[in-house]
């Protein structure tokens, strides 16, 4: 047995045992107040292991079987807790490969968005087969009130073209034209200038990868609506008492 079939039977193991768990990254708007969330995997190995999703992800990205089967035991985690936890204010971002959006996801896409509203991120390494096909299944998700994103605008995939390709709601900007910004003026002239891009389509902004108090102000001028980053909060794990503590992070942004 090689080690890629080795690690797929450890992970399919971690799928059917809820041991990869969806954390939440809150987004704030301009005034730091929540707007909603990334879903973000977890593979909780032991106490002292959590794995990023960049040591599995990729090793069953061109599995459709085990995309599907994460991608459902995700959305179940997600609807059993908002379920309780309803919160239709916000909003949940979630990261879906094309060849996952099957009929069963697609349902418990639009179960989940009765409790809270559903946004669905298009991925820069997400190589579309049947885009026409894919047209259809968003088409069809949007006349259910779910939003499509953009993931990592100007990166892998996600160039230019797919802005005309499909009925986005929000554009999200990847962390690497973020960082450094206030160090780096061509960063600063580039970033302005997709900006410039994404808005004259009339789509809002969301700027990952913010990390320091210095970056999030100078992104504030550039006429960003919204933020993700490590200065707001890190990815928490979707706990009731810490899902709370989250959604005070608007709050305590206020007051300070």
């Amino acid at each position: 047995m090689n080690s890629i079939t080795s690690l797929k039977i450890q992970i399919s193991d971690a799928i059917s045992t809820d041991k990869i768990q969806p954390f939440i990254q809150p987004i704030v708007n301009i005034n730091r107040k929540l707007a909603g969330f990334e879903v973000l995997a977890r593979w909780i190995v032991s106490e002292n292991e959590i794995r990023l999703p960049l040591k599995f992800i990729p090793i069953i990205k061109d599995d459709q079987q085990l995309s599907e089967d994460l991608t459902i035991s995700l959305l179940q985690q997600l609807i059993k807790h908002f379920t309780i936890h309803r919160n239709n204010d916000l909003f949940l971002s979630i990261n879906i490969y094309s060849h996952s959006l099957t009929v069963i996801v697609v349902d418990l896409l639009t179960e989940l968005n009765d409790f809270i509203n559903v946004v669905i991120e298009i991925l820069e390494n997400d190589d579309i087969s049947n885009i026409n096909n894919f047209k259809i299944i968003l088409h069809y998700l949007k006349i259910k009130g779910i939003k499509i994103a953009l993931d990592d605008f100007g990166c892998g995939n996600n160039i230019n073209d797919r802005l005309f390709d499909y009925p986005f709601d929000y554009v999200k900007i990847d962390k690497m034209f973020v960082i450094n910004i206030d160090n780096d003026f061509q960063k600063r002239k580039s970033l302005q200038s997709m900006i410039q891009l994404i808005h004259y389509f009339n789509l809002p902004i969301i700027a990952e990868g913010v990390e320091n108090e210095h970056v999030f102000k100078i992104l504030a001028t550039l006429d960003i609506e919204m933020y993700q980053g490590y200065l707001f909060s890190k990815p928490v794990p979707l706990t009731d008492t810490q899902y709370q503590q989250s959604l005070l992070i608007s709050n305590n942004f206020e007051n300070k």
